[in-house]
């Protein structure tokens, strides 16, 4: 099972991804949350990692829409 979430800045340089740490999911759900950006020649560069609690992620997710971050699809591997 695979979810995982894409957004990106409004002015379209920074791409998070959201996805579910399955390590930590039975006994306290964390998400992952990668962050970077498409380079010109289409590899991405990845800036950094945070791990959260999920009821924390999803604050996060719904205050980025709320400021102009746009849902997109998978842009990495």
């Amino acid at each position: 099972m695979k979810r995982d979430g894409w957004i990106k800045e409004a002015n379209g340089r920074w791409i998070l991804r959201f996805r579910y740490d399955w390590e930590s999911w039975e006994q306290n759900p964390k998400v992952l949350i990668d962050r970077g950006r498409l380079m010109s020649n289409g590899i991405p560069l990845l800036k950094s990692r945070k791990r959260m609690r999920r009821n924390l992620a999803i604050v996060l997710w719904k205050d980025l829409l709320a400021s102009g971050w746009k849902r997109v699809n998978p842009q990495w591997e």
